[in-house]
Order: structure tokens, then sequence, then C-alpha cells
């Protein structure tokens, strides 16, 4: 067993010579710029310089960030924990620990457990996480909830935030003083009540707002200003 990682230690050593002139990537664990290798055997990236499996790093040459275990690229889905590192949870059964990945296990305060109907839950101090035999899933983590669907509906709540994503495409966003809503077809509505404002754009061009006692409307080449203020005014654009 030695033998052979002592066999891989020196593959790997000869790789990073040959390869010295490649990109260097950035590991999010510790900040540095260091050159990243897959390793032959379980196919997981790691650092040929302290024979280190690399947890989370961004790829210098596609700008993509990457999961180590994997090879996966995790753009968008990198969480910043509580305790300042970041994390990856698309990897339900692995924690990466002291520079090597490892199968969890329930001393890291975390339970999994099967259901009859083929769901599975996933337990820990501040976060829950249910993996439906349909391919719904349902997470939360601290005060955050997260509900996502087999056919591509998305549900987030984080404290005033809400946001909706429905199979269709249609958008919701809302906190404690916005709305926007954008709809598949082009449409998008927008209201803020700290600017006491509202837009309404169609997908035939015509757009609409209103700012105080201001009211504008551009349909076409054509713009009408509305003001309680001032007389009302229309312009043809050329």
């Amino acid at each position: 067993m030695k033998k052979n990682f002592f066999a891989v230690c020196i593959t790997a050593l000869l790789i990073f010579i040959v390869n010295n002139s490649e990109a260097q990537n950035t590991d999010l664990s510790t900040g540095k710029t260091i050159t990243v290798v897959k390793h032959e055997g379980n196919g997981m990236m790691f650092n040929p310089e302290n024979q280190r499996a690399v947890h989370i790093y961004v790829d210098a040459a596609t700008n993509d960030t990457i999961y180590g275990r994997t090879g996966e690229i995790i753009n968008g889905k990198v969480m910043h924990t509580s305790d300042g590192k970041y994390g990856y949870d698309g990897d339900e059964g692995f924690v990466y620990d002291k520079g090597e990945f490892r199968e969890r296990r329930e001393s890291d305060g975390y339970v999994r457990t099967f259901q009859g109907d083929g769901d599975v839950k996933l337990k820990g101090a501040n976060y829950k996480k249910k993996i439906k035999v349909d391919g719904d899933v349902k997470t939360k983590d601290n005060d955050a909830k997260m509900k996502t669907k087999e056919n591509g509906e998305l549900k987030i709540k984080d404290e005033d935030l809400r946001v909706k994503i429905d199979e269709d495409g249609n958008e919701k966003f809302k906190d404690s003083t916005n709305k926007v809503k954008m709809n598949s077809d082009g449409t998008m509505k927008v209201k803020d009540k700290d600017k006491d404002y509202k837009g309404k754009v169609t997908n035939n061009g015509k757009m609409k707002k209103k700012k105080g006692d201001m009211k504008r409307k551009v349909k076409g080449n054509t713009e009408k200003i509305k003001n309680k203020q001032n007389a009302n005014s229309t312009t043809e654009n050329s």
C-alpha cells in the first residue's frame, strides 16, 4: 500500500514538473494560487505541491468554479458558511476535512435517513434537506429555505427575500420594498415602495413608468410625459 502511495506521489510530481507552465488556479480554502492535477486513480483534484486534495478552486483558464472531489463545475452553487469558509452541499455524502475528502458520519452532526418510499432526509445542527424520489428537493439552512422541483420550479425564502421561478421560466423577486416580475414572454413589472416607483414593459415594446407625480409612457417613437405640476408633453422621436 505504501509503495503504491509513493508511486502516485512521484508520478504527480513528475506531472507537475513537466506541466509547470500550466495556468495557476485559486484555492478558495486558502486564497492561494496553486497548480491542480487530476488523480488518475480516484479522479479527485489535488495540489501536487503538498499532496492534498483541493476542495473548491477557480480555474484560471475558464474562470469556472470547480468542486475538487469530482471535477464538477459548480458556478453559482458555492456557499459562504458562518465560519467564513466556502462550502458546497451538492455532494451530501462527503465532507472536506484537513485536506482530504471523507464520507460524512454522525459525529459531524449529520444524519442521513432513508424512507420507505425512497425519499432521503439529511439533517445537521442547523441544516435540513429532503430529497424526494420524484426529484423534488427541499433545503433549510438556518433561516433560509429553498425548494426545487424536477420540472425546474424554484422557491427561495430568506428573511424578507422571496424568489419564485416556475416551470415556464417566469420569475418573481420580492423583498421588504421591491417587487420584480419577469415573464418568459419578455414582459416585466417593477415596483419600489421606498422610491414610489412603478415600471412596466410589454412584449411589443411599450413601456410605462410612474415615479411620484410623474408618469411616462413610451410606444414606438412616441413618448408621453404627464406631471401634475407641469403641462403634459408628447415627443415624436425620429
